[in-house]
């Protein structure tokens, strides 16, 4: 993740949060630790809020107390909000309410300690049929939640932020790192970007040219220039492990609760926010076949990568070996 040369002085630092990496450019150099700084902070208030491995975090206290109203930070309150209009936006395809099938297929812990007790696997849609799959249909209605902090999930589900949360807290971090240093960066967290533009926001904005790769140990197989905005990579590549004997990944179908049979495996999608491009591209992962009538009809340029291997271009998304310009 680079800046294209110009009147601004750039600086860059990456580490790991919310089992992923970080990655973070500043356009002022003198301001690199300031922003780290917020991201940092932030970055643990939504660990400590959001997560569904801590076991006290306020998302696995909501969803012990499944049924009944509790008071919970308001930074998960915000977060659910945010799953909430994803599953709005995309008519259930992003669905907040399948923890429990998610522990059903074997991703029940941090992701490093599933893989440490299951060998990585290719993906492989071979039938699942066996694997449980607790589902409640369009359970995510009856999520109730205010932004003072009152939470209440639905009785017989469990909340898994992990389709949204790290879209979330990239614009919520970028945001904030304009805000509280004034300069402009950009943020990525486990390939959900986002764009803050700095104060006063330039009438030109820096652009920032974001690698795409399937997985973190690839090579880059594109890049995208933003302005502004954000990016989301969703894939069936990264996440993936073996359970009871076979090869599953962490992108579900919400109809099923059962790992989608990837029509294509990868998803790259620009949009206003990262938290609309992370929506766009789950999206795209379970409707298959359908996701490039589903992207135009709003509008989004995307980068689709079938189960084959084969690129398609959605939008304003430039052909291969182009350079892809944005915001």
């Amino acid at each position: 993740m680079t800046a294209s040369p110009g009147t601004f002085r750039y600086a860059a630092t990456s580490w790991r949060a919310l089992g992923s990496y970080v990655q973070l450019v500043v356009d002022g150099a003198d301001r690199l630790d300031a922003a780290r700084a917020v991201a940092v902070r932030l970055l643990d208030q939504v660990d400590r809020s959001c997560s569904r491995f801590r076991a006290d975090s306020d998302l696995v206290r909501a969803n012990r107390s499944a049924g009944t109203r509790v008071r919970v930070d308001p930074m998960l309150a915000a977060a659910v909000q945010a799953a909430l209009d994803a599953a709005a936006s995309s008519d259930g395809l992003v669905d907040p309410t399948l923890g429990l099938a998610l522990v059903a297929v074997g991703y029940d812990r941090d992701f490093d300690d599933v893989l440490a007790g299951s060998a990585a696997a290719a993906v492989d849609p071979t039938d699942p049929a066996s694997i449980p799959a607790p589902v409640v249909p369009e359970a995510w209605r009856q999520v109730e939640v205010d932004p003072d902090g009152a939470l209440l999930v639905p009785a017989g589900v469990a909340l898994d932020l992990g389709a949204t949360g790290k879209a979330f807290a990239s614009d919520l971090i970028a945001a904030a790192i304009t805000a509280e240093t004034g300069t402009g960066c950009v943020l990525s967290l486990g390939g959900d970007v986002a764009v803050g533009p700095g104060l006063p926001a330039p009438a030109d904005p820096p652009p920032w040219q974001v690698a795409i790769s399937e997985t973190p140990e690839q090579p880059p197989a594109a890049v995208v220039t933003l302005r502004s905005g954000g990016m989301a990579t969703s894939t069936v590549l990264a996440r993936r492990w073996q359970h009871a004997g076979r090869a599953v990944h962490h992108l579900l179908d919400p109809t099923t609760g059962r790992p989608v049979t990837p029509v294509w495996r990868t998803a790259s999608v620009t949009a206003e926010t990262c938290l609309v491009a992370n929506t766009a591209s789950t999206a795209c992962i379970v409707l298959g076949s359908r996701a490039e009538g589903w992207l135009a009809a709003r509008g989004l340029a995307a980068r689709l990568v079938g189960a084959d291997g084969e690129v398609v271009a959605v939008g304003d998304w430039p052909a291969e070996g182009s350079e892809c310009l944005t915001g």
